[in-house]
């Protein structure tokens, strides 16, 4: 592993700190943002830093204080405040009682704070008070693991760090952990060592230092001694691979379209909604998965224990999946799950008794799947929480092949991962949120670089869809994005919808990115003018009926082959016309293109109602979109013998029309549960346009 210091940047991030802001605190967020900037050491808020200073009080006093990392901070992006401060007086005094419950600890904290407004310390900041160093870092190095994750975790760590080792046998995080690492450095100083690293076995590594570059460095290199040191390790047999054809791309997207229904289906999700599944796939997991003894290895537990609260105890690992039979896959799926539950109910209920405890039982449902020939699926209510736990079990599969390469895999065990999903301190951490109204939805719009597609998009997001974005225009998609913002949310693909083979493309990558499609915005079209009698008209009535009409059926068909995969129902929404019902002078091209539209919603609303997918449409007119381009509004007004302003607000409530008035209808369509072949007007009134 290869240091990150840079002695200008770190000389730039103490010049440029602000007035509050101590030289050692902007050091320390300058080496803390390197170790969170490696994920082979820390990942997702894992690790904590600290460092020992002077602060001042509203009195004018000057005391000793800790700065550690706060709850909810995560390393990669830390700021100076994600490091609150710790009076020391108060935490030394706390580490000589012999007990403490863990929130009479966390309580203990706050009171010890200099600002009570602070993020609450890390559950760590005892153990951190009780090492001596100025700094101190903490991390759960990959390489680090597959050595601690052995039954010798001591001998190879004393092979490997020799005298300036300190090494902790297993001990939960907490108050027990800070009271054992003291009471082993005070051991260590008596004996006349002075350890530079401390290793907590099955668990993680601290290195500390006078300065922040000696702290961070002493890591860096105590980490590249286990990569060393796994890496000079004899070879071994390797693990037979059991390799058969790999899937197609239809069959892979098939796939996670069926992972996505069933795991909804056993969480009892309402109709239309579904946990997002995410897909991670690489030589190296593949490679992984075809090893022989891969579902033996996989169930032996998590690399460190505060990856539970991610990943569950184990994955639910499918060992000979097929995959070209859909159906015959959810059948072996659902049996699947059904089983992990059981096994899952049976370890609590083991543990609870063993340990004579009671606690509310989580959910029994695996949080990463793992599908040979396909890859890894994490699964979580966002694709941010999905990722995470995708991050956190591809790097434990690293673990695992490096520790299989020192020894045997032999991380905590089952006791001990009980007490770290089950502790409440670690529980805080997943924070429960009121659900929005589209979360747990993916919704795939089309024509979504501007206008009616952008608002519709944009809101989709606000309330809580993950959203793909399609369009023809590739500049206007990336232009759209940038504008919605939060991007674990939404991806984009270049997608023309007369092209059936785009369409397909377009909600591959909908199962990829997200496990599938619960509602579709089938939006994309072009306004067309042209008189029916003459030649010009007739060939635009043919170009338009293959956007305005034929286009739909291209998208519609794609959106019912994943949802009757997923077995969820849905929601198909189309964006039609109040030209459907009130047809103008010279626009025959399109209006007659938008009143099949209107009848083939209708269409679907009856042949699709028995998958419960539903099917309606809005009726929409005079919005400012780019459809008007071209003088297509300047002629439709003269048309009328209008101003172009008029033109957009000539209704009965006299007002214009919005982008956002749309897509608020299509959004109460998409939670209209019991709502389809229905057809909601938006056009500020006009009565000649009246659906019959």
């Amino acid at each position: 592993m290869k240091s990150r210091w840079n002695d200008a940047e770190a000389a730039s991030a103490v010049d440029g700190r602000k007035p509050e802001v101590s030289e050692e605190l902007a050091l320390r967020t300058y080496s803390a943002r390197l170790l969170g900037a490696e994920p082979a050491l820390v990942l997702h808020g894992g690790g904590n830093t600290s460092v020992k200073a002077k602060a001042t009080t509203i009195f004018g006093e000057t005391v000793d204080v800790l700065h550690v990392k706060g709850s909810g901070w995560d390393l990669a992006t830390i700021e100076p405040p994600g490091h609150p401060a710790v009076r020391m007086a108060s935490l030394m005094r706390l580490l000589e009682l012999p007990a403490m419950s863990d929130e009479q600890m966390v309580n203990e904290l706050r009171l010890a704070l200099l600002d009570a407004s602070a993020p609450t310390p890390s559950v760590e900041t005892l153990l951190h008070a009780a090492l001596p160093a100025t700094f101190i870092d903490h991390t759960h190095a990959d390489a680090l693991l597959s050595v601690v994750d052995q039954n010798d975790a001591r001998a190879r760590a004393e092979e490997i760090f020799g005298a300036s080792l300190l090494f902790i046998p297993y001990v939960m995080p907490g108050f027990g952990l800070a009271r054992a690492c003291k009471e082993a450095w005070d051991a260590a100083v008596k004996a006349g060592r002075s350890p530079s690293v401390m290793v907590l076995e099955r668990h993680g590594i601290f290195t500390f230092g006078a300065t922040a570059k000696e702290s961070y460095e002493r890591m860096i290199e105590a980490v590249s001694k286990c990569e060393r040191y796994a890496a000079g390790r004899p070879a071994k047999a390797t693990a037979t691979a059991r390799s058969t054809a790999t899937p197609s791309e239809t069959a892979v997207t098939n796939a996670l379209a069926v992972v996505r229904g069933a795991f909804a289906r056993a969480a009892d999700d309402a109709p239309e909604r579904a946990p997002i599944v995410t897909l991670r796939t690489s030589p190296r997991i593949l490679a992984f998965l075809d090893r022989d003894d891969a579902a033996a290895l996989t169930q032996r537990g998590c690399a460190t224990p505060d990856h539970v609260l991610r990943t569950k105890p184990w994955p639910l690992h499918l060992v000979t999946p097929s995959y070209d039979d859909a159906s015959a896959f959810a059948a072996n799926l659902d049996r699947e799950l059904a089983s992990y539950a059981r096994r899952y109910d049976a370890y609590f209920d083991e543990m609870v008794a063993k340990k004579g405890v009671t606690k509310k039982r989580l959910d029994p449902w695996p949080r990463v799947l793992l599908l040979p020939r396909i890859g890894l699926c994490a699964i979580g209510k966002t694709k941010k929480e999905a990722e995470i736990a995708a991050d956190v079990y591809e790097h434990t599969i690293d673990v695992i092949e490096q520790a299989e390469v020192v020894g045997e895999y032999a991380p905590v065990g089952l006791d001990d991962l009980f007490d770290v999903e089950y502790w409440s301190l670690e529980q805080a951490k997943l924070k429960k949120e009121a659900e929005l109204p589209l979360a747990k939805r993916v919704a795939l719009v089309t024509g979504a670089a501007s206008g009616i597609g952008l608002g519709t998009a944009e809101l989709f997001v606000e309330l809580g869809a993950h959203v793909v974005l399609c369009d023809r225009d590739e500049a206007g998609l990336d232009a759209a994005a940038r504008a919605i913002g939060k991007r674990s949310q939404v991806v984009t693909v270049v997608c023309d919808v007369t092209k059936a083979e785009d369409v397909t493309r377009a909600f591959r990558l909908a199962a990829q990115t997200f496990g599938g499609v619960d509602l579709v915005v089938s939006n994309a079209g072009s306004a067309a003018e042209g008189k029916l009698e003459t030649a010009e008209g007739e060939a635009a009535l043919r170009a338009s009926l293959e956007l305005n009409l034929l286009s739909h059926v291209n998208v519609a068909r794609a959106a019912t082959h994943l949802m009757t995969l997923q077995r969820r129902g849905g929601c198909l929404l189309f964006n039609a016309s109040k030209s459907a019902f009130n047809q103008g002078p010279g626009f025959g091209p399109y209006a007659v293109p938008k009143a099949a539209l209107v009848s083939l919603m209708r269409q679907y609303a009856v042949d699709l109602a028995k998958h419960g997918i539903r099917s309606n449409a809005v009726n929409a007119d005079r919005i400012r979109t780019n459809i008007f381009g071209g003088g297509m509004v300047e002629s439709r007004a003269a048309a009328r013998g209008i101003t172009v302003d008029d033109y957009f607000r000539s209704n009965l409530l006299v007002r214009e029309v919005t982008a956002r008035d749309v897509a608020e209808s299509f959004a109460w369509l998409a939670r209209a549960k019991a709502t389809t072949g229905c057809v909601v007007t938006v056009d500020g009134g006009n009565a000649a346009a009246f659906p019959r």
